[in-house]
């Protein structure tokens, strides 16, 4: 059976349109990992470097300096590595594993092979695929929707750690704080949802806990509808996080990190082969970490355990199975400030916290997971995924019922709760994707079918509240003794089955075509401590068709254009005056756009232009309009529509950058009260994110690399959609980084945030919470091992 070569980076000349050349040339590579200074070394000399990045993790280069040849330079980099080249055309070198015996392994494809998503080890924050659009690996070319890749060289460089700091980096996502632990995103205004490796979660995102990032090699995120995959979703898109899985050579990692108000944490990563034929991997990754913040009071402990193992049970079937446990308590966690009663921002200083020391929010989260795969000789895949994920969250809380007496500083009562819940969601699915010949030309099919049920058990107590309380005692508010009152489950399951069709119409052009047949069904009950009560039927649907449909035109061997449909569906829980529930919203995306490939694949581009229009939203019906219970039709529509523009991977030896612009506008076409207003007033109408990262290669710099960022935003109103409280205006954050790699195994950092101690608030939020200061400048200080 043939080798296939899985290749993650495509290496070629520094300037697109440089010839190769066989000549010597004046060469000066520092010592780094291999990946890149085969990368630094394709640069220099114009030559095409094929690799598979996830066998280059853990190799590293010497460096090179002096006169040579191309072959001579790649020879002498590959020395003492695993590693040998392989000329497949003039100028053109794939990298491959030395046999046992020692020799070049005997096949290698370089046209034809099946792309690999992984980001891992690949240097670069130009992802070469993702996985997010239709299972299996697609270049974001072949993807006729807007698409952003954090990749793991991109969130090591930032130093990021939580969700929060990835998505807030992404285009166009909007991060909106719920409180220390949770963030809601939004996309395009809208919400986004999740998929964990593949497999959908629905409301699996918005303010739920979520692992570290230690955990995962590549954030993928799809903005605007995703219901071919996903079935249920809010039309803002989706966030696909991909696993770090194990590796068959050898690699370790150790970083330890402080920073400001004490934020201490360590992370290890090991992985490597289990058995001498390398069939069985193994991966371990570990964090702890204990930090304050910049409001006073605050603290949180949190660890994460993550174990996976893979296993070759034959050279075409591959299972993998993995465990991961993250464990977070927080103490004196902040909600946010309030606001004055008028309306308008506190007087105050950024480290004000407003609750007592004894209010805490602890999260226990476990996910198992297990895929098996198989690669049919004709290239098609057929790939099973089933996820188990428990959640136990309990909290004890104090927050003020309204805004704050400008005159004595006081709100008039403090609301006092405590709150447990056990949270279970299992996921299940399974695909099959591979090419078909028709009419002379070959096309590729995917068919899939998912599942998921959640189920949420909760009971919860209130405390008398404690009336005028002054804000600057508010940290001595007594602990009250609770007793749960109140106890209630819900459960949502969802099924259904999905397929896309990708035609090759001619060389250039490429019809996608796909559709998804959705079952939904939610209910819920009154549970002990309250009187137990029969199940209540909630939103559903059945057999709920979501369309979707693709046009992309290569107009260049660098350029294509596309255009593409996609259609909503989100159950509802409102109540006709029948006493049924809603019909589910509906309605569709229009986007177009264009992409492109530049410096031989090392840089991605984007520019779309979306429309969007949710339609059958909940409407007061005008015909009750004094019903103690609300009754609503399927009358409201909204509109988001605007533009975005993406530039990600290197332009140059040496740098990396992401840089992402968005325009949005929203507003209700059809509303009760809000007709012609704006929809989406927490999301601002402008932003601008964009991170830049240079290594340098020179002799008296080698080994330097600095990093220069900013997040611009517009500004925004209250994340509570309350528009009777002041608006943060427009703001710009800078961050930076210093960083240098002191020999072939270690390096140092120290990263600069909000570098000119900027003060705004990131949210705002009602008159009583959610109203958070953007942090203050801080700094943190990174030591990295990799072996």
């Amino acid at each position: 059976m043939k080798k296939m070569m899985g290749m993650v980076a495509l290496v070629t000349a520094a300037v697109a349109g440089n010839s190769w050349a066989q000549g010597a040339r004046t060469l000066d590579l520092a010592p780094q990992p291999l990946a890149e200074a085969l990368q630094g070394l394709a640069g220099q000399t114009g030559i095409q470097i094929l690799f598979d990045a996830a066998e280059l993790q853990s190799a590293r280069s010497r460096g090179l300096q002096g006169s040579l040849t191309p072959e001579a330079a790649l020879q002498k980099l590959l020395q003492d590595t695993d590693f040998v080249f392989h000329s497949t055309a003039p100028g053109s070198y794939v990298i491959q594993r030395r046999s046992r015996s020692g020799n070049v392994l005997p096949e290698v494809l370089v046209h034809g092979q099946r792309l690999r998503a992984e980001t891992e080890g690949s240097g670069t924050y130009a992802a070469a695929a993702a996985t997010v659009a239709g299972k299996v690996a697609l270049t974001p070319r072949e993807i006729p929707q807007s698409v952003s890749v954090l990749t793991r060289q991109q969130m090591d460089d930032q130093g990021m750690v939580t969700m929060v700091d990835a998505l807030q980096q992404v285009t166009g996502v909007n991060v909106i704080a719920n409180d220390t632990t949770q963030s809601q995103y939004l996309s395009r205004g809208f919400s986004l949802g999740v998929m964990q490796d593949g497999v959908p979660s629905h409301s699996g995102l918005t303010a739920v806990h979520q692992f570290d990032l230690a955990l995962y090699d590549r954030v993928e995120v799809l903005r605007g509808p995703a219901g071919i995959l996903q079935g249920t979703s809010e039309p803002g898109g989706v966030v696909n996080l991909v696993k770090k899985r194990p590796r068959d050579t050898f690699a370790a990692a150790v970083t330890a990190s402080t920073g400001s108000w004490n934020n201490n944490r360590v992370e290890g990563d090991i992985t490597a082969p289990l058995n001498a034929e390398r069939s069985l991997r193994g991966r371990l990754v570990v964090s702890d970490e204990d930090r304050q913040y910049y409001y006073d009071r605050a603290r949180t402990n949190k660890w994460l355990a993550f174990g996976a193992l893979e296993y070759d049970l034959s050279p075409a079937t591959t299972l993998s199975l993995s465990f991961a446990a993250q464990d977070s308590r927080s103490k004196a966690p902040s909600s946010g400030l309030p606001k004055y009663k008028d309306g308008n921002f506190l007087k105050v200083d950024r480290s004000t916290n407003v609750v007592p020391d004894w209010v805490v929010y602890s999260y226990y989260t476990e996910e198992t997971s297990a895929s098996v795969e198989h690669r049919f000789a004709n290239k098609w895949v057929a790939k099973a995924s089933y996820s188990h994920r428990t959640q136990n969250a309990f909290s004890k809380d104090a927050w003020p019922s309204s805004g704050v007496n400008r005159a004595t500083g006081t709100v008039d009562a403090y609301n006092r709760s405590q709150y447990t819940s056990d949270d279970r969601r299992d996921g299940l699915d399974a695909f099959i994707n591979g090419p078909f010949d028709l009419f002379g030309r070959t096309h590729n099919l995917l068919l899939g079918v998912n599942a998921e049920v959640y189920n949420s058990r909760s009971k919860s107590g209130s405390a008398s509240t404690v009336a005028n309380v002054s804000l600057a005692d508010a940290a001595s508010l007594p602990e009250p003794s609770f007793t749960y009152t109140s106890g209630s489950e819900s459960e949502r399951a969802q099924s259904g089955v999905y397929s896309q069709l990708r035609l090759s119409l001619a060389d250039p052009v490429t019809l996608v075509l796909g559709g998804r047949a959705t079952n939904f069904k939610a209910k819920s009950r009154n549970v002990s401590p309250s009187t137990q009560s029969a199940w209540r039927d909630g939103a559903q649907a059945n057999n709920q068709f979501t369309p979707y449909g693709g046009l992309i035109v290569d107009v260049t061997r660098q350029i294509s254009l596309y255009g593409s449909y996609a259609d909503i569906f989100v159950p509802q829980t409102q109540l006709k005056a029948d006493g049924n529930a809603l019909d589910p919203r509906v309605g569709k995306q229009y986007e177009v756009g264009s992409k492109g490939e530049f410096f031989d694949g090392r840089l991605n581009a984007s520019l779309a232009f979306f429309n969007i229009r949710d339609k059958n939203r909940a409407y007061r019906d005008p015909a009750y309009p004094a019903a103690s219970t609300p009754y609503y039709l399927n009358a409201g529509e909204i509109e988001s529509k605007g533009w975005e523009a993406e530039v990600s991977g290197s332009p140059m030896a040496g740098l990396e950058l992401m840089a992402g612009y968005t325009r949005l506008e929203t507003r209700y076409l059809s509303d009760r009260t809000l007709q012609g207003k704006e929809y989406s007033i927490q999301s601002p109408r402008d932003s601008l994110k964009l991170w830049a990262n240079y290594r340098f290669n020179q002799d008296s710099l080698r080994g330097l690399n600095l990093g220069l960022g900013t997040i611009v935003s517009s500004g925004a109103g209250s994340s509570r959609g309350n528009r009777n409280v002041e608006t943060q205006g427009g703001y710009a954050v800078v961050n930076a980084l210093v960083g240098y790699q002191i020999d072939k195994n270690y390096s140092l950092s120290l990263a600069a945030n909000n570098l000119f101690d900027r003060n705004y608030y990131a949210t705002v939020g009602t008159f009583t919470a959610y109203n958070f200061y953007g942090e203050p400048r801080n700094l943190m200080l990174t030591f990295r091992a990799r072996y």
